[in-house]
C-alpha cells in the first residue's frame, strides 16, 4: 500500500472520480444501500429511524433539537423520522417537567429491544467492510478520519464566509450581508 503521496489520485485530482467527498459519498452509498435494505426488510424502519434509535440508545432523553444537532439532520427530516417510530412504539416523548411545551425522546422498551437486535448486524457490516484492513491500518484510518472531521468542521465553522445558495431562487448566491439599517 506504500504510494507516492504526490502521485495519489486525492491529492491531485484529474476528476469528479478522484474528490474525496465523491469517493466516500460512494462508499456510503453502497454501504448504505446494504444497511436501507437491512432495516427497512428486515428491521421495519429507515436508514434514518436507525439513525435516531442508535443515538437515542447511546443518550438517555433528549430533545429532538438536540437528536438532530447530534445525527446532523434538519429538524424537519428529524421530526418526521421521530413521528414515525412514536408510531411505531419505538420511541416515546415525556414532558420536560416544569415546563411541559417541550418534550424529551427516548426509547420504549419495544426500541431498545429493536436495538439490541439490529447492533450485531450493523457490527458485522462495519467488520466486513473494515476485513480488507489490518489492524494497523484501521487505526489509521480512524485517527485520519477524526483528522479530516475537525478539517471539515473548522471550514464551516470558521471565520471564511462560504457563499450560500438561495434556494428559493434555484441556487443563485445569495449574499451574507446585512442590510444597513
Amino acid at each position: 500500500m506504500s504510494r507516492d503521496p504526490q502521485s495519489a489520485r486525492l491529492s491531485r485530482p484529474g476528476g469528479l472520480a478522484d474528490m474525496l467527498l465523491y469517493r466516500l459519498n460512494r462508499l456510503r452509498a453502497v454501504g448504505g444501500g446494504v444497511v436501507l435494505r437491512l432495516c427497512e426488510g428486515r428491521f421495519g424502519v429507515t436508514r434514518r429511524e436507525w439513525v435516531l434509535l442508535a443515538l437515542l440508545h447511546g443518550s438517555g432523553p433528549i430533545s429532538s433539537s438536540g437528536l438532530a444537532s447530534r445525527a446532523d439532520l434538519d429538524k424537519s427530516a428529524t421530526s418526521k423520522a421521530v413521528v414515525s417510530l412514536v408510531v411505531k412504539g419505538l420511541v416515546q416523548r415525556s414532558p420536560r417537567p416544569g415546563d411541559r411545551r417541550y418534550a424529551d425522546l427516548d426509547l420504549t422498551a419495544a426500541g431498545r429491544t429493536l436495538f439490541d437486535r439490529m447492533m450485531p448486524v450493523m457490527k458485522d457490516i462495519n467488520a466486513h467492510i473494515l476485513g480488507v484492513l489490518d489492524d494497523g491500518e484501521i487505526a489509521v484510518l480512524d485517527e485520519l478520519l477524526d483528522r479530516l472531521q475537525g478539517s471539515v468542521n473548522e471550514m464551516a465553522h470558521g471565520p471564511v464566509p462560504w457563499p450560500a445558495a438561495d434556494r428559493r431562487r434555484r441556487g443563485a448566491r445569495r449574499s451574507r450581508r446585512r442590510p444597513a439599517c
